[in-house]
């Protein structure tokens, strides 16, 4: 009776486990969480053979129950390899190209699983014993060596392969929840095989007794499983998802980058975000630089690899570009585009025109060659040394390139504020615009440059606003849209993620996952909702939101700009904003003016006021249209 009502227990359990699996809203684990429900319905068939068996006194059914072991397991796998293979967008089409491409170790396991699986329904290997036990009369099932082997066999494959696989998940997450929730879902599937494993191994007198409380068990842990789905939030996936390398140097990028810089730029942060990339993904760097830069490559290479030795599966090489003589004609010692598999920077630095054009020929003559396709290239040009017409052959040679520009843009906000771009760690700046002026041409002067300085920058903005359009399409930021068109966050590509209209929650759990994924890096974050919100949600609501944000970037290296429309509040509104902000501008039809800065202390709308120092002019006034 006791090994009865145990069963009971775990059945319930399992299906407990359903219900909060199946009711869980999209999280972090996407389409993972459909072979997860998979596996859980495949346990409970499991259970109900046994409970039946025990209930009308009569031996379980040992093919049943193979296939229902064989069906758990197998979905546990596809659950753990879909969350590595996934990039965050969910979906049929997603799931269907995973499915026509699984890797390879997935098949291994797969082929493992269902040859155990053959074997048993084929050769038989079990043996239905009974005994007397205070009138009950209970079934257990006696193996043959050969089968125990084969077992063991699926279960070191099963720990080893897609277990193991789903727990490194949660050494490349940077998302606190999502690791922890990824470490306890693997623990629990290896747990739920090794049990599974000596439950089936077990004979002798208390074997059904031993079955129902490792039934219990298992039941249990998808319960745990169920709670751990339920932590992490689908944000967590899109955000901070695997690897958050900023797109400036991402491997994802489809597209070569040529990077133009001169003698005050940062070219370090842009190799060593490049380095971390590699570091990430696990792919092999090579850096082609003249001669004279291989010292500063190689301090730059010495300080990341004391940074990431725990890192493995990457390799950084730097290979000298020297020409036999200065005649361009010769050829190149060490010719850059022979490594297709492995991921190039090019550093042209102080070579000629000459010897530039008949580098980027023999480049795309490797290229030409037939093989896999070649990983995205970055070219560093130095504009201060080069040659007329070397950008021309460049983009010539690259028609689809992404251009960054470190030269003219690393300063094209901060130099407003008669200051560098190191000093805008943790600033505060409300710019109070007029809908009919060009506003959203200072953002555009602020997201390039984070973008110039190789550092994330998202755009918070309302589906159809002029923010919106100015950005819409652009690479190497991330932009989060409010729209109708949602009830969950959703994935739209790389750099544009949908979220719930006014979904107070989802913006501070965006803003939450960005600053984690880019803890101890300079961020910067626009806000172009809070007029919208404070007129749908009223001022208590807005307010709240936005001091909580402003909390929340304090503590981390990131610098704020909320854009309000100053037409459209009233002046007590606005008065409560301010005094949020270390700095305030105006933006209306009269162009851009600073009105209050922390250096100055200067506040007020009337009267004189300071204003920006216009870039072209190179003297105090107004930043013309």
């Amino acid at each position: 009776m006791v090994h009865q009502i145990l069963d009971l227990l775990a059945l319930s359990a399992s299906c407990i486990a359903l219900v909060f699996t199946i009711r869980a809203k999209k999280t972090y684990f996407l389409d993972s969480v459909f072979f997860i429900i998979a596996a859980n319905v495949g346990f409970i068939l499991f259970l109900s053979d046994a409970t039946a068996s025990d209930i009308l006194n009569k031996p379980p059914n040992p093919y049943l129950d193979t296939i229902f072991i064989v069906l758990t397991a197998i979905s546990i796998a596809l659950a753990s390899y879909l969350l590595r293979e996934s990039e965050g967008k969910g979906g049929f089409t997603e799931l269907t190209k995973f499915l026509m491409r699984p890797p390879r170790a997935l098949l291994a396991f797969l082929v493992i699983s269902l040859g155990w699986a053959t074997a048993a329904l084929i050769w038989q290997p079990f043996t239905v014993n009974n005994l007397m036990t205070n009138g009950e009369t209970i079934y257990y099932f006696s193996y043959q060596d050969w089968y125990i082997l084969v077992g063991s066999l699926l279960l070191a494959s099963f720990i080893a392969l897609p277990v193991f696989s789903f727990y490194k998940q949660s050494r490349r997450v940077q998302d606190p929840k999502a690791s922890s929730s990824i470490r306890l879902i693997s623990i629990c599937w290896a747990c739920f095989g090794i049990i599974t494993f000596f439950q089936e191994a077990f004979t002798g007198a208390y074997a059904s007794l031993v079955k129902s409380f490792v039934s219990l068990a298992d039941g249990v842990l998808f319960v745990l499983v169920s709670f751990a789905l339920r932590e992490p939030t689908i944000l967590s996936r899109i955000v901070v998802g695997g690897e958050m390398i900023f797109q400036a140097v991402s491997s994802s990028s489809e597209e070569d980058t040529v990077v133009l810089y001169n003698t005050e730029s940062d070219r370090k942060r842009l190799v060593e975000r490049f380095v971390d990339d590699g570091i990430a993904t696990g792919q092999e760097l090579v850096f082609y630089v003249i001669k004279s830069e291989v010292p500063f490559y190689r301090a730059i290479l010495k300080g990341t690899a004391t940074d990431h030795s725990h890192a493995k599966g990457s390799q950084m090489t730097i290979q000298s570009i020297d020409f036999a003589t200065g005649d361009a004609s010769n050829d190149l010692t060490v010719p850059p585009g022979f490594h297709r598999s492995k991921r190039e920077l090019i550093d042209l630095g102080e070579l000629s025109l000459d010897q530039c054009n008949f580098m980027i020929s023999k480049v795309r003559s490797l290229d030409n060659l037939p093989g896999p396709r070649r990983k995205p290239r970055i070219w560093a040009l130095n504009v201060e040394e080069a040659q007329s017409g070397t950008l021309d052959a460049l983009r010539e040679a690259n028609p689809k390139a992404r251009v960054r520009d470190l030269a003219l843009q690393q300063d094209s906000f901060s130099k407003f504020l008669n200051t560098k771009h190191q000093s805008l760690s943790k600033s505060r700046i409300l710019l109070e615009y007029d809908p009919t002026s060009n506003y959203e041409d200072v953002v555009q002067k602020f997201a390039r440059e984070f973008q110039a300085n190789v550092e994330p920058i998202a755009i918070f903005t309302s589906m159809g606003s002029p923010t919106f359009r100015q950005f819409r399409g652009q690479h190497n930021l991330h932009m989060f849209t409010f729209s109708t068109k949602t009830s969950t966050p959703s994935k739209i590509s790389e750099e544009h993620v949908l979220l719930p209209e006014r979904d107070t929650s989802l913006l501070l759990d965006a803003v939450d996952k960005l600053l984690q994924a880019n803890h101890g890096r300079l961020v910067g974050m626009v806000f172009d909702v809070f007029t919208d919100l404070i007129l749908f949600q009223g001022f208590e609501k807005g307010y709240g939101v936005l001091s909580s944000i402003v909390e929340m970037s304090e503590s981390e290296s990131a610098s704020t700009l909320v854009l309000i429309n100053f037409t459209a509040l009233d002046e007590r509104s606005l008065n409560g904003l301010r005094g949020l902000f270390r700095s305030q501008a105006r933006y209306d039809m009269n162009g851009f003016r600073l009105v209050r800065t922390q250096s100055t202390g200067y506040s007020g709308f009337e009267g004189e006021r300071p204003t920006f120092e216009d870039e072209h002019q190179g003297s105090q006034g107004r930043v013309s249209n």
